[in-house]
């Protein structure tokens, strides 16, 4: 009996050392329990995974990017013109049929389908043409999606015409931001499904195993055979369409869309991949480990905020939390090498 049990405690505490994102989450939580007997209700966890969603929904994207050795800056723009670009598009389709969306010049009333369908679509389309311009036209990703980052956030200025856009009139659009399965958020759901599912492909298909090859080691990949092209403009692909489900969840909640939305969330998605253990070097680290530094990060962001700290803490707090991990990553590095 004492076997077993010694056993299975040996067994907690070695994945606690070869996870520390998890000894750090638990740590947290305990912080939090001794912070407020807030920490714990039901609203302020809802809220928790609610604000999770949306910056871990583009996490997820980026780890591919940068496990294939590249980075899209591109996001938090592309989650403000994949919307705008929606309404546009459904708009023009509508319109040849005597149907006007717009009421009063800014209030969506109407083609709830299409604009969720083409805010996908317009994502996925803008990550692909991003791997493109990348893989095909050798342009480095920094350079490519920092242009993107200009040009999709100045687009959808002209497209919006610089004024907000509404969803308070449209039925059934607030649903994907604010409704709940079994008290659980619908949005987190949403998230934990692309996280489960992409967890799953890299460990357990020829996909992931590529994946990796491609940002591991690309010549050696491609003498094995690997289209590493291919897979890192998929990559890319997948990271526009995250960004898409993230604006999505993002102007359900605030119930409207503006050009200037999601400013500076590409960095924050690209700070919580690397707490998570995916590195700029490509070939190393899981979605798993973006997950649990998205939970980390949302658990810190709301820990602030109930001390009464003002906003910007956050922001050095994350990053002191990124150069940490940086840190910890190379010490891990050198140990593994001796």
């Amino acid at each position: 009996m004492n076997g077993t049990l010694e056993k299975k405690q040996s067994l907690f505490f070695n994945i606690l050392k070869k996870n520390i994102l998890i000894l750090i989450l638990i740590v947290l939580v305990l912080l939090g329990l001794a912070i407020s007997n807030k920490f714990t209700r039901l609203y302020n966890i809802q809220n928790i995974l609610m604000n999770i969603s949306i910056i871990g929904v583009l996490a997820i994207g980026q780890t591919l990017v940068m496990l294939v050795k590249e980075i899209d800056l591109s996001q938090g723009s592309l989650m403000a013109f994949s919307p705008i670009a929606a309404i546009s598009l459904s708009q023009l389709i509508l319109s040849r049929y005597g149907i006007t969306i717009l009421q009063g010049g800014n209030y969506v009333t109407s083609g709830l389908v299409l604009i969720i369908v083409f805010t996908l679509v317009v994502g996925a389309l803008t990550g692909l043409l991003s791997g493109i311009i990348n893989v095909k036209g050798h342009v480095p990703s920094l350079i490519v999606t920092l242009g993107m980052l200009y040009a999709l956030r100045g687009i959808a200025y002209i497209l919006s015409g610089g004024h907000p856009l509404y969803f308070t009139r449209l039925a059934g659009f607030k649903l994907l931001g604010t409704a709940k399965i079994a008290s659980i958020p619908f949005s987190f759901v949403v998230y934990l499904t692309i996280g489960i599912l992409g967890i799953l492909i890299l460990r357990y298909t020829k996909i992931g195993t590529r994946i990796y090859a491609t940002g591991g080691n690309e010549k050696a990949a491609i003498y094995s055979g690997v289209k590493t092209d291919l897979w890192k403009i998929c990559a890319f692909t997948v990271s526009g369409l995250c960004a898409s489900v993230g604006a999505l969840i993002y102007s359900s909640r605030l119930e409207s869309v503006e050009a200037a939305q999601a400013a500076g969330y590409e960095l924050q998605a690209v700070a919580i991949v690397i707490i998570g253990g995916t590195t700029l070097e490509g070939g190393k680290g899981t979605i798993l480990g973006t997950i649990l530094a998205g939970l980390i990060i949302g658990i810190v962001i709301n820990l602030i905020t109930m001390v009464g700290l003002v906003v910007w803490y956050q922001t050095i707090i994350l990053g002191i939390l990124v150069i940490t991990a940086t840190f910890a990553y190379i010490y891990k590095s050198a140990a593994a090498t001796e």
